[in-house]
């Protein structure tokens, strides 16, 4: 019996090492696995997903795939065992990781991500090396020029430039051309950064290619003109809002990568902390519409973005929601957008902003309080069951609040109806992929209220992730270690007593009375709670909490005259919130 299993044994053995076909198969089969798996793993860490999870499922599949391979003696069934273990992970894996990524992203096979291949390849075939495509305002495909076309280095450039800017995540791309020199920067996630640029006369071709697919005029040099068009980047199609001005130095471009998605939120997804937005919830019932809610914020810190969301947590169909605006960025369904600019024939701001209230409106959205009359109408007592948002930029609660008394002109009526004042700031979120974790020193920890002895973790960003035994820059955060942005902002309840300070002009004594009444986590605390959490870092809470340093004032030429009226005094700042 022994011996005649031992001759089984020795023919299978045999008949496998003298067949070559089966081993050059598994092992071809395997290598083509293991480099698709190679590539999982870059992915992984894009998506976010947990690597040590992932990254031994994949490769014990392939590990079994291959010993089922090799151990099933009939070919014909072990070839097709190995595929399918080593398929089964990875098939896993693309199903857990589409439903983790935005639409854009997932993984898609169909034809028409076939067509769409072919088609993107076949537009590209006469420039080789060009990564976009682009289409016009009507949103018809420009074809790429060819190599013999004149405009091609001008193509070329611009490529160039905005292929760059959305690899790196650019929000915002701004070119400022003068005679002898162009400059170009980028926005990433609120930070403003330099980018090589072409010459001035390449540059200025790029903006007339531009302006050519905005449907403007290319010959205009002076005139602010605005426009939009489509970019095609790895199938994809972006929007892109377009604006040029000039003047005797030059031209100033600027360009906004799709606007409206970016600023399309909802109060949940604005990054209120949990007390706040329960607050911020109460202004949408509609039993209780009155009162002015201001909102403030510093130039390019969300501002318009966030007031966008308040507006749109109105139900605009059963309430008449109507703004006024300079610049219409993007319109909300069920919302009357008005757009003011200077040139409507003698109508001013303030005449504009009471037509609008004359209509009866429940909520009303004023984007530019500090033009001239517009701060007494909304104070009005006639206005009393009226909402107004208004937007001021200006950084911090007493900021806003100092601003909204100048735009009124008197602190009593200014102060008869005011609700609630939201101030804010944008923090980098870190990146979810790299970010890396440590244990605060006992002083950090003091300073983010946690108790003596407490273990708690934090993060920091690393922009670094490790991919096998190298070490690369994250592909999802391009080595910056932060994805996206989210507000860090102050609440002030403005109740009865906070109301009878501010009408005596103490701001500092209604800022304290609301805080300790109810108990609303200020500035800072909501920074260091965001660090607590995760969601940012210590030393991105240390920089938008730091003031901007201020200009050394230059010492007086002459002395004022004599006499002069002296300005007023503001109101009593509050200390900053501990």
């Amino acid at each position: 019996m022994n011996q005649m299993i031992f001759l089984l044994a020795q023919n299978v053995s045999s008949e496998f090492l003298l067949d070559p076909f089966k081993p050059v198969v598994l092992f071809v089969t395997t290598l083509i696995a293991s480099a698709l798996v190679s590539r999982l793993v870059l992915d992984i860490h894009k998506c976010g997903l947990p690597s040590f999870k992932w990254h031994g499922i994949l490769i014990a599949g392939l590990i079994s795939g291959l010993f089922a391979g090799l151990l099933i003696p009939t070919f014909w069934i072990s070839w097709p065992a190995q595929i399918l273990i080593t398929v089964g992970p990875i098939l896993w894996y693309w199903k857990v990781r589409n439903a983790a990524v935005p639409e854009k992203q997932k993984f898609v096979i169909g034809g028409d991500k076939v067509r769409a291949f072919f088609k993107k390849r076949g537009a590209t075939k006469s420039l080789s090396g060009a990564q976009l495509s682009f289409k016009d305002a009507n949103k018809k495909d420009r074809p790429n020029p060819a190599k013999t076309d004149p405009i091609l280095p001008t193509f070329q450039a611009t490529d160039t430039l905005l292929s760059a800017a959305l690899q790196k995540r650019a929000s915002r791309l701004d070119l400022v051309v003068k005679p002898d020199a162009v400059t170009a920067a980028i926005t990433v996630d609120g930070i403003r950064s330099k980018v090589e640029s072409s010459t001035p006369e390449i540059t200025m071709g790029m903006i007339d290619f531009m302006k050519d697919l905005c449907g403007l005029d290319v010959k205009e040099r002076r005139k602010r003109q605005s426009g939009s068009f489509w970019i095609v980047h790895e199938e994809n199609i972006i929007p892109i809002s377009f604006s040029i001005a000039g003047s005797s130095a030059g031209q100033q471009m600027r360009l906004d990568v799709d606007r409206a998605k970016n600023m399309t939120r909802k109060i949940s997804q604005v990054g209120f902390l949990p007390p706040q937005e329960k607050v911020i919830e109460s202004l949408v019932d509609p039993l209780d519409r009155g009162g002015v809610v201001l909102v403030g914020a510093a130039p390019g810190q969300g501002l318009t973005s966030t007031c966008l969301a308040l507006l749109s947590g109105h139900d605009a169909f059963t309430a008449a929601v109507k703004t006024l605006e300079k610049n219409l960025i993007l319109r909300l369904d069920g919302v009357d957008h008005q757009v003011w600019t200077s040139t409507q024939g003698g109508v001013d701001y303030a005449t504009q902003l009471q037509s609008i209230i004359r209509r009866s409106p429940d909520v009303v959205y004023v984007e530019d309080i500090g033009e001239i009359g517009a701060g007494k109408i909304v104070a009005s007592p006639n206005n009393t069951d009226l909402r107004f948002y208004i937007a001021i930029p200006m950084d911090g609660v007493a900021a806003t609040i100092t601003e909204w008394f100048k735009a009124v002109g008197d602190i009593k009526m200014a102060s008869s109806h005011l609700r609630m004042v939201v101030a804010q700031k944008l923090c980098r979120k870190l990146c979810a992929a790299c970010r890396v974790g440590y244990q605060p020193s006992p002083e950090q920890a003091k300073k983010l209220g946690v108790a003596a002895g407490k273990q708690i973790e934090l993060f920091k960003n690393s922009g670094k992730v490790q991919v096998g035994n190298k070490v690369i820059d994250c592909p999802m955060c391009n080595g910056t270690g932060y994805v996206g942005q989210i507000i860090i902002s102050e609440v002030l309840i403005v109740d009865e007593e906070a109301r009878g300070f501010l009408a005596k002009g103490d701001l500092k004594s209604a800022y304290n009375s609301s805080r300790m009444k109810h108990k609303l986590p200020g500035m800072q605390e909501s920074a260091l709670l965001r660090v607590r959490d995760g969601t940012t870092s210590l030393e991105e809470a240390i920089r938008i909490l730091t003031p901007a340093a201020k200009p050394v004032a230059q010492p007086a030429t002459a002395s004022p005259t004599a006499g002069a009226a002296k300005p007023a005094p503001p109101p009593n700042k509050p200390k900053a919130s501990s």
